[in-house]
């Protein structure tokens, strides 16, 4: 899986990788999962159904700021997402949580090209290479509880080191 995290997209500006930069980065990463999390509480009140798709994005934020701030950290940055994936959180991730994590960047992904979005109930329904695919509220949940246990999870790593 070749993930791309080279530019930052929503400034349209190379990502730093100074040694120190990496806790700019964790401290982004924890700003989006806080966004996602209030979205996620916006969701329960109100009867919006647009804000799960706030939360996947706001996910996906968070991912790249967390994936970049450790590549930073190990010393990785060359090798991209993929170094991330295969040889770093292996060391530190549950087998699960890396799994959701790569899932929240398939969606977020998926989301991004998906000519049809809609949502029904308390799912949002994607048109994805002309197959519909369905992503309930459960599964978001669980994506957001990977992504904040992977941030804590290196957080308190980076502390301790």
């Amino acid at each position: 899986m070749a993930i791309d995290f080279k530019y930052n997209n929503q400034y349209k500006e190379p990502l730093s990788s100074h040694p120190m930069d990496y806790k700019i980065y964790l401290i982004e990463a924890k700003y989006h999962l806080a966004v996602a999390e209030r979205l996620m509480k916006g969701y329960k009140e109100y009867p919006e159904k647009r804000f799960l798709v706030g939360v996947i994005s706001e996910l996906a934020k968070a991912l790249s700021k967390l994936i970049h701030a450790v590549l930073i950290k190990e010393d990785f940055v060359k090798n991209g997402a993929d170094a991330f994936f295969k040889k770093i959180a292996p060391k530190y991730l549950e087998e699960t949580i890396r799994i959701n994590l790569m899932k929240i960047i398939e969606v977020a992904k998926a989301q991004r090209a998906s000519p049809i979005e809609f949502t029904k109930g308390d799912n949002i329904i994607l048109l994805i290479h002309g197959k519909y695919r369905f992503l309930t509220v459960d599964r978001i949940r669980e994506f957001m509880k990977s992504t904040k246990d992977a941030i804590l999870t290196f957080s308190t790593t980076f502390r301790q080191i």
